[in-house]
């Protein structure tokens, strides 16, 4: 009898590590494997994305494995959502508000219905940008001239083509491309003057500045006036003397929100665990990016869509009273 216990002992012990490793493949086996839709490579959404992925993966192995892709942006990524192709993405509140409203080109008048608010990024600036020896000063310099307004369909191109159209701007022609395309054709003199949104520095442009001296274009207060009341999801803002080398005074400008989106789909319990996350890695956060200083649960009431159930409920648990606006 002691021999078979003895016998038996040493078949669990080796069985043991066996037994530890197939549940910790079992682990990984089950683990949800969700995509976050970023940007072109070159751009703080693509960036970010993947710090994102890696704190997400690092705080919860096994529970989840995020990946990051490359995609078009914002309106992309809302579109790639919609359609289950993705189950988180970047946008900007202007891809919010065409993509709620379904005023947008790119989602042919059919508001998103499976989009929801998962985190705030940063706010990001109205960035225009020409060679220092261009003779465009004023936003009504850009009658007659090729201006950039980057991928074709975003946010930004639609509405800007619209605002300028309202403002009686009337450039030559509008490039549009990915912004690290946008600002090689800046370098080459093909694109006049190059307009996007991000919160500096941007790595195509402090690119650029590595070879070229750039001036930045600011906006009058009329015209930061007109922009915020035509486009809620704006505001009248400045970027800081210091933000490139170009910038030696404050540029008057206009801001708007980068937020994390969520496809409505996900279980609240594994949403609240992402939110959780995120909210509570300040440190890591910061590591990613500086901008993700703004990623606060007291910014997620900048959103200007419905929140998912399981942000709700880490909001109220941090004693964040949500507004009805933000209840799906």
């Amino acid at each position: 009898m002691k021999r078979l216990l003895i016998v038996v002992s040493v078949i669990c012990l080796l069985a043991m590590p066996l037994i530890a490793q197939g549940g910790k493949e079992g682990t990984a086996a089950a683990a949800k494997r969700y995509s976050i839709g970023t940007s072109s490579s070159g751009g703080n959404f693509y960036l970010i994305g993947g710090g994102l992925a890696t704190v997400l993966n690092n705080k919860l192995p096994g529970r989840f494995v995020f990946t990051s892709e490359e995609t078009g942006g914002s309106t992309a990524n809302l579109a790639m959502i919609e359609a289950v192709e993705a189950e988180v993405g970047f946008a900007m509140t202007s891809a919010l508000y065409e993509g709620i409203t379904g005023t947008g080109t790119w989602n042919k008048g059919k508001p998103m219905k499976k989009v929801l608010g998962l985190i705030p990024l940063y706010p990001s600036y109205m960035t225009m940008y020409t060679l220092a020896n261009s003779s465009i000063r004023t936003l009504s310099d850009y009658n007659g001239k090729i201006v950039g307004l980057g991928s074709k369909g975003a946010a930004m191109d639609s509405v800007l083509r619209a605002a300028f159209d309202k403002m009686g701007l009337r450039p030559a022609s509008i490039f549009n491309d990915g912004h690290g395309a946008t600002a090689t054709a800046v370098s080459q003199g093909q694109v006049d003057v190059a307009v996007l949104f991000s919160y500096p520095p941007f790595a195509a442009i402090t690119e650029l500045e590595a070879t070229k001296t750039l001036r930045f274009i600011g906006l009058t207060k009329e015209e930061q006036a007109f922009l915020s009341k035509e486009y809620p999801f704006y505001s009248p803002s400045v970027m800081p003397k210091g933000s490139y080398a170009g910038v030696t005074a404050d540029v008057p400008t206009v801001s708007e929100w980068n937020m994390l989106v969520v496809s409505a789909t996900l279980p609240e319990d594994e949403v609240y665990l992402i939110v959780k996350t995120l909210f509570e890695s300040n440190a890591e956060l910061l590591a990613v990016h500086k901008s993700l200083k703004y990623c606060t649960p007291e910014n997620a009431l900048a959103f200007n869509i419905p929140l998912h159930p399981g942000v709700i409920r880490y909001l109220k648990e941090k004693g964040i009273d949500v507004p009805k606006r933000l209840i799906p």
